[in-house]
């Protein structure tokens, strides 16, 4: 049985939703957030060589906007009056920089 690429998007999307909401949830640091998300995005893209950079642009959009949603949702908690386009600047720089470093953002 094969699956498609879109049929794996889906399916990959629905486990980085599942991840978020635990690592929400047990209050994960980001590091180890990330990292877990990219292990999805790498072996769902590694079973599809010939559409790996669509499948994981595709996953990636989706667990970078689970990630801001819930920057946003902090920054309201933690502070009265925050600047809502630099929150998002702030979540992608730190998101996309722990994707593609591997390292911890600090």
């Amino acid at each position: 049985m094969s699956i498609s690429a879109d049929n794996a998007i889906e399916l990959s999307k629905s486990i980085i939703a599942e991840f978020h909401r635990y690592f929400v949830a047990e209050g994960i640091d980001n590091y180890d957030h990330v990292m877990a998300i990219k292990r999805i995005i790498t072996a769902t893209c590694s079973h599809f060589p010939n559409e790996s950079i669509e499948v994981e642009r595709n996953l990636l959009d989706h667990a970078l906007d689970l990630f801001r949603e819930e920057w946003i949702r902090l920054a309201k908690e933690d502070e009265e009056e925050y600047d809502r386009k630099e929150e998002l600047e702030e979540a992608s720089r730190v998101f996309l920089q722990i994707y593609k470093t591997e390292k911890d953002v600090r």
